[in-house]
Order: C-alpha cells, then structure tokens, then sequence
C-alpha cells in the first residue's frame, strides 16, 4: 500500500513559486503537490505576518501527472516571507516543511523562506565552478618565475622546481617554498581549455604578494604577487574571462597577515597581543598574526573605506565577481573578543555596495546556517552539506573525524540514510535561494584528492561525480581532477601537483569525458541547474534522488554496495511512471521494468546512474 504522504512536495524553486525573487509588495503564486486519489480534506497555507501565525486555504489548480496542484496567493508585505502547509484528513494533520512531513506541530527553523532583498546572481542557474592553484596550474610567462635562491623565508630559501612535470616537495623539505612558476597569464592563456570543459567560473586561490607558494601569508593586499604577473595580469584576465562569459573569484584571508607584512612594524594596533607584546599567531602559528577587529582603520582599509581593499578589486579594470574568505568561521573571534556578527554584517553590506550582486563564499567546514539566512554569505565551502558526506559515503574517513585517534577507532560504515540525514541537516535550514547557490566540492587544495587514495575505483569515482547532479547547488571542481591529476594522500603536496597538461591516453579521456558530460547536464537541463529535489530511495547503501523541473524528470542512483542489487523506485511520487530508455545520460545500459509507477532496476555494485524519466 502506498504511503501518500511520501508524495507530498514543495519547494522556492520556479516549479512551485510563481516568482522565486519578489520585490516587496509583490503578490506571488505558491503551490504544493500530493498523490492524487490521498485522503485530504482541506489543505492549508500557514505563514507569519507581522510576526504573527496565518492560515488560509489553498485551492485545487490541476491534476497532472497522477499528482494534484494546489496553490495560494499571497503578498510579500515585509522582507521575509516565512510558510509552511498542513494537510488535514479525517485523522490526521501533517505539517509539511523542508524537513519534511510530521505530525507535530514544527519549528519555524525549517520553514520555508523567500526574502525580496537577498540578491541570487542571475548567472547561478547552470553555473558550474573551477578552481585553480595558481602555482600549479600554467606557466603563461616564465620570464615572472620565482628564482632558485631569489630570497629567504623564516631562513628557507626559495627553490624553482627545474621540471613542471615533477611531484612537489614535501612540506618538511620545501616549506611551502617549492616554485613551479604557474601565473595569471597561465590561466589565461588555458581560458579555451576551461570553454571546452564547460566551466563558467573561476575561483583563483589567493593572488596577492606573499613569500610563500600558497599566499595565505600575503604581505600587500594592495597588489597581486608580481611572480603571478602583477596587477595588469589581473585585469587582463578579468577582461578575457568575461569577454568568454565567465566570472571570476579571488580568495583572501583578512583574518590574519603574513608576518612579513609592513603592517606588523608599523601598525602594530592591528593585531591581537600575547601576554609578552608579541603579536598572537592564528592557531598558534606565529608567522600568521591575527586582526584585531576593534580598531576603526583597520576596518576602513579593508572594507569601510572608499578604496578599501575588498572594495579596490570589486571595480573596473579588475571587476571581480566576488570573494572567497579564508577561515571565515573564526573571523573576529578572540577568547573575550568577539565582534564576527557585526563585523560580517558590515563586510557583505559594503562589497554589495561596491558590487549588488557580488557572490559571497565563506570558508566553513560545519554548520553554519546562521551565515546562510540570506543577509550574509551566499555559501559556504559546502564540505559540510556536500563534500563530507559524499566522501565519506564513497568509503573515505570523514575530514573532520579522522583528526580524532579515539573516533576513528569505531569502524562505521557510512549508509545511504546517513547521506540523507547529514545533507538534510544543512539543506533544510536555508532559504531554496541560498540552497541555489551553495558551492558543492568535494576536493580542494586542503583535502587530499579523492580519486588519489587506492581504495576508489573509477566505477565508485563515477559515483562521486555524479553526485554535484543529486544535490541542489553550484558543482565546484578542483584543477586537474577532470584529467586524473597524480597526487598522494599523505599531506597537502599531495593535492597540489603542477595541472599535467601533456597527459594523454584512454584513462585521461575517461575522466575528462566523466567531467565534460556532468557539466552539459548541469549547465543545459533546467532539472539540475534549477530544479526540485527529492530522495525517493535511501535503503542500506543505495541513494537515489529525483530532480525535476515541470515534464523535465530524472532520477539519479549511487550504490556503494558490493554486489549488484534490485531495487524497486517509487517513481509514482515525483508523477512519474517508467524509464525513458535503457540507457542513462552517461551511456550506461541498465536492466529495468515499469509496473504501476514502480521502477525495478538492478543496480550494480559501486554503480551510478543518471535516467531519464516519463
């Protein structure tokens, strides 16, 4: 017997709201979804108005599909439109939010909320992310390159790497000093190879004047690193970029300096102090002073001032599209001092005055929903909603718990309910606005590679990739993952290998091909760029999400199982019936048969799948 209020559905997408970006003021249309035939009496639109609870009724539009529509209207009267529904039968009231369906009355924390003053770049629909080391990625202008012995860091000399095409040094022998001379005009000059992929935006790792290889260290925010190309190398490729449709992305950390930066001599009020006049490492690290908020200039030259840092790169030539923050969540955080909540209400409202639509990514590795609400980031670093769980659903130690000797000892093996759990726990909180935007990753320049350790096979790697089409959000990919990039899983050398430009053969082409498809879907199938989503299968070690978008309709499958298994998809719950062909979007042959809105399919094992529906 079929569960009907397993059918039940809505979301902030333009399948269920008439208009997704409402001014205020703006009447809008929402609708909802359920099993037609259900025993529903009345169905109800709740909402807050002026801080108090409303109901109204909502009406029956159409039955499509085995489903039928109901909808209301109502008026954004004040910036934040915050709902849910009730369904009544003769029994029973369930309450329907983003959490799902339950009986109890439900907390307005899972609410589903539109705001008319959250601002959703207009290019996020189908965007898909690049991101690039640029150290490692080309050398466009060797005449730039760092010079064997060019200068001394913390007494470590500087060393250019005399062949692109060897592995980096470690961090015990190198000391982050290791050069392979990758610049801007490197980025550049590969902007045909990011067009074939079918990225639409880059995310440069920081650019601005440092010692070191990584440059989170940075000594001059005021200009790029004159080994990338310096600040006409910026403007150059900020001008390619858009002149090819593509938008562009800086990363900073404004939570601490480098040691060597002019400020720590001769504005010394910016940072935080030990007990001995020291100035007070980020983590303990002393080469990394950290900012101390309170100070009024400070915050003028990064971010209040007319020509503030944030704010100088914001504007023509430079006319990037937005920052991404290194260690966001402990921005403004020191022991009895802690100004963050202010501090980032003040830094998103004068980069949006600089720039309306600016995108906004926070580095956070866990929860951080408080950021996500719609007046402050547009996303995180989506480990925690993304990254960490399909790493760990493909058989990889969690990045955060594997730091724990005692935690690791307990040998758990990761289902597909946990996926559904843990993403649920970051997805549900937000508004569907800012779950559009979310940076999904699940490598980076700070975790080791996952088609790096030897335990994931190309079939579960597959799987892996597949997954930035089962979640809501923006897919991130980290350079040279599409080509099978050489790596090791040792320390963070591992993931920062020079981008193997000359690698050919069917291994290359298999992960490239993996990639390239991704991304058409993503970019060309409104199901994945704008769509709904629905788990309709989370049992042992098989997902299956549906995404859908009016008759657009596909469900994608990941199984981390062993050996092949049949499963049976209720496909009745997203008004669908049956397998479009016997083929996925990746070319796949499967084994399947339609009966009564059930989809029996086998399922191999470490098998993925994308399918067409009707």
């Amino acid at each position: 017997m079929r569960d009907w209020t397993k059918s039940i559905y809505s979301d902030g997408t333009e399948g269920y709201v008439s208009n997704p970006a409402p001014k205020l003021g703006e009447e809008i249309t929402i609708k909802l979804s359920f099993l037609n035939g259900a025993p529903v009496r009345d169905v109800l639109f709740w909402r807050i108005v002026n801080g108090a609870e409303s109901y109204c009724s909502m009406e029956f539009e159409e039955r499509k599909s085995g489903l039928d529509y109901y909808r209301v209207k109502t008026t954004l009267n004040e910036p934040k439109l915050q709902y849910h529904f009730v369904l009544t039968t003769e029994d029973v009231a369930y309450f329907y939010t983003q959490a799902g369906v339950e009986t109890t009355v439900p907390d307005y924390r899972h609410d589903f909320v539109i705001r008319t003053d959250y601002i959703k770049p207009s290019w996020v629909d189908g965007a898909v992310f690049y991101q690039i080391f640029p150290e490692r990625f080309c050398n466009g202008d060797p005449s730039n390159d760092v010079q064997d012995g060019e200068y001394e860091y913390f007494g470590h000399p500087c060393k250019k790497m005399p062949d692109w095409n060897m592995a980096p040094l470690s961090v015990e022998d190198a000391h982050g000093m290791d050069f392979f001379g990758g610049d801007l005009k490197g980025v550049q000059d590969k902007i045909p190879y990011l067009k074939e992929l079918g990225v639409t935006a880059i995310y440069l790792n920081p650019i601005f004047t440092a010692y070191s290889t990584h440059k989170y260290d940075c000594i001059d925010y005021f200009h790029v690193d004159p080994h990338f190309g310096g600040d006409e190398a910026l403007a150059s490729l900020s001008k390619a970029l858009h002149q090819n449709g593509m938008k562009l992305i800086l990363d900073i950390s404004v939570n601490h300096t480098g040691s060597e930066h002019e400020w720590t001599r001769t504005k010394r009020e910016f940072y935080f102090k030990d007990a001995d006049g020291s100035l007070k490492g980020w983590c303990g690290v002393k080469s990394l002073p950290f900012m101390d908020y309170r100070n009024e200039e400070l915050k003028d030259l990064i971010y209040r001032g007319e020509n503030s840092v944030l704010r100088k790169w914001l504007r023509p030539p430079y006319d990037i599209d937005g920052w991404r923050f290194d260690v966001a969540d402990v921005l403004g955080k020191n022991d009895d001092v802690q100004v963050a909540d202010q501090l980032w209400r003040e830094i998103c409202r004068a980069i949006r005055q600089e720039k309306k639509d600016a995108f906004i990514i926070g580095e956070h590795w866990g929860d951080c929903y408080e950021y996500l609400q719609g007046d402050l980031w547009n996303t995180p670093m989506n480990y925690y909603g993304f990254g960490r769980v399909v790493r760990q659903f493909a058989g990889l130690p969690d990045l955060f718990l594997e730091r724990s000797e005692e935690i690791m000892k307990a040998k758990y093996v990761f289902t597909a309910k946990d996926v559904v759990r843990r993403s649920d726990d970051h997805y549900t909180v937000v508004p569907q606005a800012v779950a559009d935007c979310q940076m999904n990753l699940f490598d980076s320049h700070d975790v080791m590679r996952v088609h790096n350790y030897k335990e994931i096979s190309f079939e579960r790697y597959r799987g892996v990739v597949i997954s930035y089409l089962m979640f809501t959000g923006i897919p991130c990919i980290y350079y040279g993952d599409e080509v099978e990039i050489d790596g090791h899983t040792e320390s963070d050398a591992g993931c920062r290998y020079p981008m193997p430009w000359g690698k050919e053969g069917a291994e290359r082409d298999k992960f490239f091909s993996l990639y390239k498809r991704m991304i058409e879907l993503r970019r060309d199938v409104h199901a994945f760029a704008k769509g709904g989503r629905k788990v309709i299968f989370d049992e042992g070690r098989i997902l299956a999400v549906a995404r859908f978008f009016g008759s657009e309709k596909y469900v994608g499958i990941v199984s981390r199982e062993d050996e092949e298994k049949e499963i049976s998809l209720p496909l009745w719950q997203i008004g669908a019936a049956e397998a479009a062909t016997d083929t996925d979007e990746f070319e796949t042959t499967f084994t399947a048969v339609s009966k009564d809105g059930e989809l029996l399919i086998k399922v191999p094992a470490d098998g993925a799948l994308i399918i067409k529906v009707n």
